[in-house]
């Protein structure tokens, strides 16, 4: 459907694997850390490798570095992707790869659809165990069964506009029931609270796995989902940095805080939660599959599925 842009790396070669050790070792040594942890953070570092096809060379002048030296390695290789329009007009064949909106591209990069039928006409959802049809696409019905365009890092803070290159990002943008869409508003992330209840088509109320804190303003998604966010919103830390609100992109430095609170500012929390989520929930053969194919489309990669590790290099020092 669509073209890749670059050659693919071989099934992640043992120069890599040799390479990401050596950072660990480092890595432990010179924070005295725990272990257990790192190994247990390594172990996953590999494993997510191996499920990508990341193009050759593509993290070499990120090898060997730690913390903020790494997240602004990381930032250099995936600034400036190719964005896409939110909607284009008219764009009623979801599966012919021309003129390609958002609604079209998450058709691809989300698809339920086996391999033998690759145009099934489903979708899987974000939060919820199960997928849609593309008819159910919420284009302005608004019934309790569709689908929308769920903006893991929530527009409000800090890119309202579509012509800011965060609000199109496909890193970040998943099909979402939408539902649970409007329970999350634009609340941070955090565990516990109130369980949130999904009205089903007919107008019946099902309770769901997420939770709503109103006190603690946070959203809790989902266990299935819990890891894809954390890597959705590390991505989004990273990719649109300082510098970054000039020319085409009209981005503002986005930042994790380990805190919650509903804003309209380019911030989100909960830091030290997003961190656990990422070490508790593995990548996903789906989720990697998606990055794939997301970098097809617009060009870039979320390096915290490549590397799920790097999250801990980067952040876990403000957590312990």
């Amino acid at each position: 459907m669509f073209q890749i842009k670059q050659s693919l790396l071989l099934n992640t070669d043992d120069k890599y694997k040799c390479f990401f050790t050596l950072i660990y070792v480092q890595y432990l040594y010179k924070r005295k850390v725990v272990m257990l942890r790192y190994i247990l953070s390594l172990s996953i570092l590999i494993s997510s490798a191996s499920l990508a096809d990341i193009p050759n060379g593509y993290y070499d002048t990120a090898i060997g570095k730690l913390g903020l030296d790494l997240k602004a390695a990381l930032h250099s290789i995936i600034d400036g992707q190719t964005p896409v329009k939110y909607t284009i007009s008219g764009n009623k064949d979801w599966y012919d790869g021309e003129n390609v909106d958002v609604w079209e591209a998450l058709v691809y990069t989300d698809s339920a659809c086996p391999e033998y039928r690759p145009k099934c006409g489903r979708v899987e959802m974000l939060y919820l165990d199960e997928s849609r049809a593309i008819e159910q696409a919420n284009r302005g019905s608004g019934a309790n069964d569709s689908w929308d365009r769920e903006h893991v890092w929530p527009k409000s803070r800090g890119f309202k506009n579509e012509s800011q290159d965060g609000y199109t990002d496909l890193h970040h943008l998943r099909p979402a029931d939408r539902n649970i869409n409007g329970a999350h508003s634009n609340y941070g992330y955090d565990e516990g609270g109130e369980i949130i209840m999904d009205k089903l088509a007919d107008g019946t109320e099902v309770a769901t796995t997420m939770r709503f804190d109103k006190a603690g303003e946070s959203f809790e998604p989902s266990d299935k989902a819990k890891g894809q966010v954390a890597r959705m919103i590390f991505y989004m830390a990273t990719r649109y940095e300082i510098g970054d609100d000039g020319g085409d992109e009209k981005m503002p430095d986005l930042e994790i805080k380990d805190e919650n609170k509903k804003v309209n500012e380019p911030w989100i929390g909960d830091l030290c939660t997003l961190v656990k989520w990422n070490n508790q929930f593995p990548v996903t053969e789906f989720e990697s599959r998606r990055n794939d194919k997301v970098y097809e489309i617009q060009g870039n990669r979320n390096p915290f599925i490549d590397n799920s590790g790097w999250v801990n290099i980067i952040w876990a020092d403000s957590c312990n």
